[in-house]
């Protein structure tokens, strides 16, 4: 039995990890888990998996993920202000990202998506973790998306917060406190460093690496507590299948290599999917 055979009648949950314009990528896996009939009805994402599993909560279906991420220009979110602002320090606003966002959507609110969603973001001012799941959306997301350094940070409910990814790679948490699932399908981003591409590099290139030395949890203890919380799953009896084909390392200024990085990730999952060979997955070491 195919790996993709063995999901098909289960309840599967989605985690789709962080990683630096990695959404690309999530979108083509997605594409792959259901062109094999595999429907998640539960989704978690932090940072660029925010961004694909709102998406995909709030009704677009991955061929239309696809089509929205491909058609993203620079001008749809590069909205530079004075950096220095009230909330913190940030090259870019953000008002851009969110209105194009907003059109995307086709709901504005946690409540109103098809399937349950949770975002990871990190609060700057104390450090802590936290998944987002209920209210509007697009603030949320935002928070979830927004780099140190290169967004300014996001304010909810009186809280200032920043990109998820740089507290937790994989948001797992939620499927150990709420499971309702059978499985745990995770779309695993390589860190920049196992997978090192031109097309990311100047300052931009360089934010993800100067942010990470003043996050509060170093990369190392980011893996430890994915592997911890693939055990804990497996212990309560939920299997858990991390998808982490070959991906394409982008940034703002390469985008046009796109959907080059969606059909990579689409074909890398339809050959790990296909396959009946567990040594494809990468579980055991999130890496």
């Amino acid at each position: 039995m195919s790996i993709a055979e063995s999901l098909k009648h289960k309840r599967v949950g989605l985690c789709l990890a962080s990683g630096f314009f990695g959404f690309f990528h999530h979108a083509g896996v997605m594409q792959a888990l259901a062109e094999r009939g595999v429907r998640p009805s539960r989704v978690t994402g932090t940072s660029a998996g925010a961004l694909v599993g709102a998406m995909y909560a709030a009704g677009l279906d991955p061929d239309r993920i696809g089509e929205e991420l491909v058609g993203i220009g620079l001008d749809d979110f590069w909205d530079m202000q004075f950096p220095l602002t009230g909330d913190g320090f940030g090259l870019l606003a953000g008002h851009r990202f969110r209105a194009r966002l907003s059109q995307a959507l086709p709901v504005h609110r946690f409540e109103d998506c098809r399937v349950p969603l949770a975002v990871g973001a990190v609060g700057i001012d104390d450090g802590r973790v936290i998944h987002l799941d209920s209210g509007p959306l697009l603030p949320a997301v935002h928070a979830s998306c927004a780099v140190p350094y290169l967004f300014a940070p996001v304010r909810i409910d009186g809280r200032r917060y920043w990109d998820g990814g740089f507290g937790e790679k994989c948001p797992l948490a939620p499927f150990l406190s709420e499971p309702e699932v059978d499985a745990v399908v995770v779309s695993y981003l390589p860190l920049r460093e196992q997978g090192r591409e031109a097309g990311a590099g100047g300052l931009v290139g360089f934010l993800p690496q100067m942010s990470s030395l003043f996050a509060d949890t170093p990369i190392e203890e980011r893996i430890e507590r994915d592997r911890a919380s693939v055990a804990r799953l497996r212990e309560a009896g939920v299997e858990v299948f991390v998808l982490a084909p070959e991906r394409v390392w982008l940034g703002p200024f390469s985008l046009e290599r796109g959907g080059e990085s969606l059909e990579q990730g689409r074909e890398g999952a339809v050959r790990i999917l296909d396959s009946d060979d567990e040594s494809l997955l990468g579980a055991e070491t999130l890496r």
